[in-house]
């Protein structure tokens, strides 16, 4: 303990110093939006590495059996988006639309309010923020904020995250939203209570955007209810994808979601 003392007397000056720059440079990156944004690709850059040391080291551990189940995901993702499809007036078939871009999750916060996950691809291979993400089982979130080799995804159960979803059997569509509590459950709200439910119902996603195609499942409805002089159902529903378990995730990507975005804004505009 005296030895310590004694050298931080000795290098009182450089460690003075040293806190006055972290200081300055953490004002300058949160008053300046172009160092905060920098700042923030270092910070996650760094943080995603560190991360994906520990998950190399992990599944190293389990390789033969995370390759099995990887194979196996892949198969059945394949085989499902391929299966999603758009027909026209002539009946032509359009099954040409969508990407899946493979992906481990190197960090997992599942159990707070503002849940967050790394994964560990980038802007090298061609992910974007607004991109869906999703796991053999279902929904798994969108993605934020995007560095050359990692990016954040934005789960379903985040209190800030709200999905277009549809009820498969009676094609009501509404958002969802989550209350912080359970992360294995949702609630889905703007489903008017004159439409029949049943408990048991599957959500799904209504693709009505460019970030999830149609028909991806969310999960089934665990119960329902409404308040009297309200014109909407309180809709539980328990999520298909189980948070604390997944390793694996797929980034969709919407190949035409250039002509999509350019299409929309020039419709916004004539209003």
């Amino acid at each position: 303990m005296r030895t310590i003392l004694q050298f931080i007397y000795k290098q009182h000056n450089l460690i003075l110093f040293l806190l006055i720059e972290i200081f300055c440079l953490a004002i300058t990156i949160k008053n300046n939006d172009y160092q905060n944004a920098v700042g923030f690709s270092i910070i996650e850059e760094f943080s995603g590495s560190i991360h994906k040391i520990y998950h190399s080291v992990y599944r190293f551990i389990n390789t033969v059996d995370e390759n099995k189940k990887l194979a196996h995901e892949n198969a059945f993702l394949k085989a499902k988006l391929l299966n999603i499809a758009n027909i026209n007036e002539n009946n032509i078939i359009y099954k040409d639309t969508y990407d899946l871009i493979p992906t481990n999750i190197v960090f997992a916060n599942v159990f707070s309010s503002n849940n967050y996950i790394i994964i560990n691809k980038g802007k090298n291979d061609s992910i974007e923020a607004d991109m869906g993400v999703i796991c053999p089982t279902g929904v798994v979130g969108i993605v934020k904020n995007v560095s050359p080799n990692f990016a954040t995804v934005i789960p379903i159960i985040n209190v800030n995250a709200h999905i277009s979803a549809r009820i498969k059997t009676n094609q009501y569509f509404g958002t969802t939203n989550w209350d912080g509590k359970d992360f294995k459950y949702i609630n889905l709200a703007d489903i008017p209570y004159h439409v029949k439910l049943k408990k048991g119902d599957t959500v799904i996603t209504s693709g009505f955007s460019t970030i999830f195609p149609e028909g991806i499942e969310i999960g089934i409805i665990e119960n329902f209810d409404f308040n009297e002089g309200n014109d909407f159902y309180n809709i539980v529903v328990r999520l298909s994808t189980e948070f604390n378990k997944i390793n694996h995730v797929y980034v969709v990507r919407h190949k035409k979601k250039n002509e999509f975005k350019q299409i929309e804004n020039e419709i916004k505009n004539v209003r």
